[in-house]
């Protein structure tokens, strides 16, 4: 019998919506500790594609594993466990706006901890619960804002209180889509190079979607370029030449999904 496989790969994935295809026969394997990030134009399916990670969309064909566990075929405590170990960052980041800062982040151990143990937390306000969030904030250099309300903060705060919350969560996947579209380009230099620091220094496996191909290229060691749901570009960020990104980027209107 093989010895299983670490990380997180993607066996011949397709994913239909209405008929039409986000994503079309992706192999893809993502090793413990890699930083990677998926890049191409709008609707070109890199939102799908992470959202398959955590089983928030199912393929309509092929596998998603993690550790060689098949989420498809796993119970759902092995799925809520699962889950729990991947720190997700919408596009939207999922705070809560008239919460306070510690509220949202303790709301990190939900999928660990279930919701009446998150929800004591939140509410002792001098616990060793609120130490921990308190140092990761202070890590992350916004320690003070602990009790801040979410909605009184800037758009790069609340970022790093997103992040703040999937660190809290002790997870072993780092996942953020998007995670720089709101934000101006100091602000999104600083939050890449927040992201991969923190994911380098935790030994977290780190996916990103990623518009600014700048920025990808010189922070990200591995890129994976999507053209229409479909693989065409994988490999170092280096070698991602002008005429490949070009061959990326040059798509017509209907050639786009979802």
């Amino acid at each position: 019998m093989s010895a299983p496989t670490r990380g997180l790969e993607f066996r011949s994935v397709s994913v239909h919506y209405d008929g039409r295809a986000a994503v079309t026969e992706l192999d893809l394997r993502v090793a413990p500790g890699e930083a990677l990030a998926l890049v191409g134009p709008s609707g070109c399916g890199k939102t799908t594609a992470l959202s398959l990670c955590n089983a928030m969309v199912r393929p309509s064909q092929g596998a998603v594993l993690i550790d060689d566990e098949d989420l498809s075929q796993v119970s759902d405590s092995q799925l809520r466990s699962l889950r729990a170990r991947m720190g997700f960052i919408p596009q939207d980041l999922g705070l809560v706006p008239n919460l306070r800062v510690s509220q949202n982040v303790l709301s990190g151990r939900l999928g660990k901890q279930g919701l009446l143990r998150s929800v004591a937390a939140s509410l002792s306000v001098r616990n060793a619960e609120h130490e921990r969030a308190l140092a990761i904030l202070d890590e992350l250099g916004i320690g003070e804002k602990l009790f801040h309300r979410v909605d009184s903060l800037s758009g790069g705060e609340r970022q790093r209180v997103a992040i703040a919350r999937a660190l809290y969560q002790e997870a072993d996947y780092l996942i953020a889509d998007e995670p720089l579209s709101a934000l101006d380009p100091a602000r999104a230099r600083e939050t890449i190079t927040l992201l991969t620091e923190v994911a380098r220094a935790k030994g977290l496996t780190l996916l990103l979607s990623m518009h600014d191909i700048e920025l990808a290229r010189e922070f990200v060691p591995r890129l994976v370029g999507l053209r229409a749901g479909r693989v065409l570009f994988d490999g170092p960020s280096g070698e991602l030449t002008d005429e490949a990104l070009s061959e990326l980027y040059d798509l017509e209107e209907e050639d786009r999904v979802g």
